[in-house]
């Protein structure tokens, strides 16, 4: 008789402890690889390479932003200027408001006046202006913040008018309401500094100062110069002494050193001289 044949189900189990072990062997030899690699790219210097589909470093992102902002700026500080050769400075600006009249029926009736919304500063007076860049023509909203000028912020309206025209009421509507607080707090401070009364005029030139102007002997008088502060009142002209002050050396050289950093003084003596080499 031949021997009897192994249950198929010892077979079967040794088999599968043969798939079990090559498993944990081939798992061993994985693990290994990966140690090798790691111990590699650590003694490697690290180098950052850009993917593609991945986002640049934030760094990278943050320049281009400033320097779209910059760019942004400098566009809109052109077009202020093409409307106001005087500008010299966007002070503020809000990205969009709309213009609104309040008419005869005690509505508000929109104008056809919106687009971005400025608060500049000129070298001339006024020395702030509000400018709105009209999006739907060729006419902008251009008004002066000075002493006249009365603000009221409601809503989201900055409603405004001038004390020499009070029937006129007009209101900025803004979309943004974080634009509106903010553009509101700067032109509330503004329109304050504005009614604020001018700065007192400078000091009268000193006597020597004026004896000094009197020896150059020109004949004609001196042409005005032009007052540091546009809202300044002008200075009172220096009063020439009947009598000739009598200073010692060293008060003599202080006076001396004080005219030479005085501006106003050393354009005046220029003037003059400049005066009396074409007279002569």
């Amino acid at each position: 008789m031949a021997p009897p044949q192994p249950p198929r189900c010892i077979s079967a189990i040794a088999l599968t402890q043969q798939q079990r072990s090559a498993i944990r062997k081939r798992k061993e030899r994985e693990r290994e690889a990966e140690k090798a690699k790691e111990k590699e790219a650590a003694t490697m210097p690290r180098q950052q390479k850009g993917k593609r589909g991945q986002s640049p470093p934030a760094a990278t992102t943050n320049f281009a932003n400033q320097k779209a902002a910059s760019q942004a700026a400098t566009n809109s500080l052109n077009s202020l200027r093409r409307v106001d050769p005087s500008i010299v400075e966007i002070l503020a600006s809000a990205t969009h408001a709309t213009l609104y009249n309040f008419g005869a029926d005690q509505e508000w009736e929109r104008a056809d006046v919106e687009g971005p919304l400025f608060i500049a500063a000129r070298n001339a007076h006024p020395r702030v202006r509000l400018v709105v860049l009209n999006r739907l023509s060729m006419t902008n909203m251009v008004e002066d913040v000075d002493d006249t000028f009365e603000l009221e912020v409601v809503d989201r309206y900055l409603i405004f008018r001038r004390s020499d025209d009070e029937t006129r009421i007009r209101g900025l509507w803004f979309h943004s309401l974080e634009e509106h607080a903010r553009m509101g707090e700067i032109l509330e401070k503004l329109v304050d500094e504005a009614s604020q009364p001018p700065p007192p005029p400078p000091p009268a030139a000193p006597a020597v100062a004026a004896s000094l102007m009197g020896a150059l002997s020109v004949n004609e008088p001196a042409a005005p110069l032009l007052s540091p502060s546009l809202f300044a009142p002008p200075a009172p002209a220096p009063v020439v002494p009947q009598s000739k002050p009598s200073l010692d050396l060293a008060t003599f050289k202080d006076v001396l050193r004080e005219l030479v950093e005085d501006d106003a003084f050393i354009q005046e003596l220029h003037y003059r001289y400049q005066d009396k080499l074409q007279s002569a």
